[in-house]
C-alpha cells in the first residue's frame, strides 16, 4: 500500500496531547471549594431548584414499587430511563406553563420541540429521553446517562440522607427519604400521580394533559403543606455525621449560613447585597474573635480569605502568562527581565520601602496608605486595560497586605481549618501565606518577586501534570522548549461560586424572600426564631 499526504495517519505514539482549557490553572481552588461545601451541604451549584428533590424522592419510591418483572427492573439502564422520562416531562410542562423560570433540567428541549408537540397533539417523550446504544449526542433532551439525577442532584441526595446506591441503582433511603417521597406525593392529587406515571412509563405526552400535570411544576406553592414543612426542616437540620470536626461534634453550618443569609436579606441597607455575604462576614471577623462569631461566619471568613489570596497569585500569574505571549524568553532571562520591570514598577507606589527587607515592608505598609479592597480593585483594572506590570505588582502587594490584615486571626484560622479537616487542601491561604511570605521575611523586596514569580511558574507545572495524570489531555498554559518558554494560553484570575444563588433560589421556592429579593412574613417569622436560639 503506498502512502501519501491524504492517507497517511501519525502513529498515535507520536500524535501531541492537545491542550486543553482549565479555570484553575494554579490547583488552588479546591481548597475554596471544599470550605463553601462545608458550609452548605446538601446544595451545589448545579442543584438550584429545591422540588427535584421531592421529585426524585417520589420517582425513587415509585419504582420501588413496580414489579420485579417489569422491563425498567432488568437493569440500571432501565431506571435511569424512567428517570429520564420524568425529567423531560417536568421541562414540557414547565416550558408550557412557566417559560420564564430558570434551572429547569432540558428546558432547551423542550422549547425546541414544544410547538411540534402542540401541532402533532402529543410528544413521544421515549424518544427524546431514553438513551440507547446508537443515540446520537445532542439527539435527546440530556446526554448524560443517568439524567440530571445522576450528574447534578445524587450528591446533594446522598450528602442528606435522602439516598444511596445498592447494586448500581439508585435509591430512596428507608426512613428520611420515604418521609420525603410521600410529602411530595401529598402535594399532588392521586389523578396527577396516575397520569405523570403514566406518561413515564408510555413515553407519551398528549399536548392536552400538559395542564393536569401543574402539580409537579418546580414553582409550586407548597410553604404550607408537608412537602414545604420537609424542606424546612432539611434546611435547620444539622449537617449529618459528614460533618463531623476533630472534636467529633455534628455541625450546624447550613442552617447558621441559612440565618446569616437572611438577616442580610432583612436589612434595610439598600448597598447591602445577599451575594456578598462572604464579604460581609470576612470582615466582621477582622474585627471579633472566633468566638464571638457563630462557626459559618468564621467559615465563610475563611473562605473569602482564601478567595483574595487566590486571585492575587492568579493575577501574578496571568501577567506572566501575558509576558510569555508574543516574546521569546529563556527562563533564567524572563525571571530577571520580569523582576527588573515589576521592582522599578514598584517605585512610583511605595517609594524607598522597595528597598527594606520583606519583613520590614510589611511592618511599614500602613492600612490608611495601602487598603487591601483597592488593591483588589485596581488589579482588576490592570487585568481589564491589560496593564500586565500593574497586574503583577498589584497582585503581590495585596498578597502582602492580606497577610498583614489577617496575620492577627492566623492561628484562629489554622484551628478552624484543623477542626474541619481543611488543612490538607492544596493552596490553602495559610498554606500559601506561609510558603511565600513567611518563609522569605529576610530576603529583599526584589528578592521576593523572583521568588514569587518562579514559585508561580514551577507551581503551575507541577499542577498540571499532576491533573494530566495518565491522561492525554494537556493542561499546560505554556511549556519550556529548549529552555525557552512557550506560551500555550493565558487565562484571567477568577472567583469561585459559592453556592449562594442556589440557597437564594430555596429561599425563594419556600416563599421566605420574594420576588424582589425582600424578606416575607413568613421569612421573618423564621428568622425571628433563628435568631432567638431556634
Amino acid at each position: 500500500m503506498s502512502y501519501n499526504l491524504d492517507s497517511y495517519q501519525e502513529p498515535f505514539w507520536a500524535k501531541s496531547s492537545k491542550f486543553v482549557r482549565g479555570r484553575d490553572p494554579l490547583g488552588v481552588q479546591n481548597s475554596s471549594i471544599s470550605v463553601y461545601a462545608n458550609l452548605l451541604p446538601g446544595l451545589t451549584n448545579l442543584t438550584q431548584r429545591l422540588r427535584y428533590y421531592g421529585m426524585y424522592l417520589f420517582l425513587l419510591d415509585e419504582y420501588k414499587k413496580l414489579s420485579d418483572l417489569h422491563e425498567f427492573k432488568k437493569s440500571p439502564k432501565g431506571q435511569f430511563k424512567f428517570i429520564r422520562r420524568a425529567e423531560l416531562t417536568l421541562a414540557f410542562v414547565m416550558r408550557n406553563e412557566f417559560p420564564e423560570e430558570l434551572a429547569v433540567i432540558g428546558s432547551s428541549f423542550a422549547s425546541d420541540n414544544i410547538n411540534k408537540a402542540k401541532e402533532k397533539g402529543y410528544y413521544d417523550i421515549s424518544l427524546g429521553a431514553d438513551q440507547l446504544k446508537d443515540t446520537v449526542k445532542g439527539s435527546v433532551y440530556w446526554d448524560y446517562s443517568s439524567g440530571a439525577l445522576g450528574q447534578y442532584y445524587a450528591g446533594s441526595l446522598f450528602a442528606l440522607d435522602l439516598m444511596e446506591t445498592r447494586g448500581g441503582y439508585f435509591e430512596r433511603t428507608e426512613v428520611y427519604g420515604l418521609e420525603l417521597a410521600n410529602a411530595y406525593r401529598s402535594s399532588m392529587t392521586t389523578e396527577t400521580t396516575t397520569l405523570f406515571l403514566k406518561v413515564i412509563l408510555e413515553g407519551k405526552l398528549n399536548f392536552e394533559d400538559i395542564v393536569n400535570l401543574n402539580d409537579i411544576v418546580l414553582n409550586k406553592d407548597y410553604k404550607n403543606t408537608s412537602e414545604g414543612e420537609f424542606y424546612r426542616q432539611m434546611l435547620l437540620s444539622n449537617d449529618g455525621i459528614k460533618s463531623k470536626t476533630t472534636s467529633s461534634a455534628i455541625t450546624s453550618k447550613r442552617k447558621e449560613s441559612l440565618q446569616l443569609f437572611l438577616n442580610i436579606i432583612a436589612d434595610s441597607n439598600e448597598d447591602i447585597q445577599w451575594n456578598n455575604m462572604p464579604i460581609y462576614c470576612y470582615k466582621e471577623c477582622l474585627l471579633k474573635t472566633k468566638e464571638e462569631v457563630t462557626g459559618a461566619n468564621f467559615g465563610w471568613y475563611y473562605y473569602y480569605l482564601n478567595e483574595l489570596v487566590h486571585y492575587s497569585i492568579e493575577t501574578v500569574f496571568w501577567g506572566l502568562l501575558m509576558e510569555i505571549d508574543g516574546h521569546s524568553y529563556s527562563l533564567h532571562q524572563f525571571l530577571t527581565v520580569i523582576t527588573d520591570k515589576v521592582f522599578i514598577e514598584s517605585e512610583a507606589i511605595i517609594g524607598n520601602k522597595q528597598n527594606l527587607s520583606l519583613e520590614n515592608l510589611i511592618k511599614s505598609v500602613k492600612k490608611e496608605d495601602f487598603d487591601t479592597d483597592n488593591l483588589i480593585f485596581e488589579i482588576g483594572k490592570s487585568i481589564k486595560d491589560n496593564n500586565t506590570y500593574e497586574g503583577i505588582l498589584g497582585g503581590i502587594l495585596s498578597l502582602i497586605c492580606l497577610y498583614r490584615d489577617n496575620k492577627h486571626k492566623l492561628h484562629e484560622a489554622q484551628e478552624y481549618a484543623n477542626e474541619h479537616y481543611l488543612n490538607t487542601k492544596h493552596g490553602n491561604a495559610l498554606a500559601i501565606f506561609k510558603d511565600y511570605i513567611e518563609t522569605s521575611k529576610s530576603l529583599s523586596f526584589k528578592d521576593f518577586i523572583r521568588k514569587v514569580i518562579h514559585t508561580l511558574l514551577n507551581e503551575h507545572i507541577a499542577i498540571a501534570y499532576a491533573k494530566m495524570g495518565n491522561g492525554e489531555k494537556n493542561l499546560l498554559k505554556f511549556v519550556i522548549e529548549d529552555n525557552y518558554l512557550i506560551h500555550i494560553e493565558t487565562m484571567e484570575p477568577n472567583f469561585t461560586n459559592p453556592r449562594l444563588k442556589t440557597l437564594y433560589n430555596f429561599t425563594r421556592d419556600l416563599g421566605l424572600v420574594n420576588e424582589n429579593d425582600q424578606i416575607t412574613t413568613e421569612g421573618k417569622v423564621l428568622l425571628n426564631k433563628l435568631n432567638n436560639g431556634l
